[in-house]
């Protein structure tokens, strides 16, 4: 083999390497892969009750989640977005990555179970103060959601209407035309 090549694959191989390891984003899982996650979870697992009725988590409501509070859409037509931590560029900030799709609709399943309630007509808003471990794990310490009561036959549910984080080291916030933190 000739020495030149050799050389050529081997400072290639070094290079490859060097990237993986002190840019920990070339491991990570894309977006792509996220929202794969994201949707079938919220789709197939979310499995929650609220006051004994179930709750729904229909595909336009984790359309308006991932695009608002994952891809930034409409973040500049709005007053404040924060965002889930999933190590996406936004605006030329790299989000911290602590989370993926998953972890996203079990924390949704969490504030609900266990978030401290407001009643405005039929819907419900739910904030949820995580506990340490998860805390620790994602970056969020608190998180909101909003249903809202449906009927239909004669029987009542709810369905996620939005579920974003409120407060957390690694959650970024949007606010007025730019970063607040």
């Amino acid at each position: 083999m000739n020495p030149k090549r050799t050389g050529i694959i081997g400072l290639l191989a070094i290079l490859l390497m060097a990237a993986t390891t002190v840019f920990p984003s070339a491991n990570a899982t894309s977006l792509n892969t996220d929202y794969y996650e994201f949707t079938h979870a919220a789709t197939y697992y979310f499995d929650v009750y609220f006051y004994g009725k179930p709750v729904y988590f229909p595909d336009w409501a984790q359309e308006h989640i991932w695009d608002r509070h994952v891809l930034g859409y409409d973040m500049d037509d709005k007053y404040e977005t924060t965002f889930y931590p999933l190590g996406q560029y936004i605006k030329g900030r790299h989000l911290p990555e602590t989370m993926d799709g998953y972890d996203m609709v079990y924390v949704i399943e969490e504030t609900i179970e266990y978030g401290h309630v407001y009643f405005d007509g039929d819907r419900a808003v739910i904030t949820y103060y995580l506990p340490y471990d998860d805390y620790r794990d994602y970056g969020i310490s608190e998180m909101k959601v909003v249903l809202e009561k449906e009927y239909y036959n004669g029987y009542t549910y709810y369905e996620v209407i939005t579920a974003y984080p409120i407060y957390g080291p690694d959650v970024a916030v949007y606010e007025n035309h730019h970063w607040v933190n």
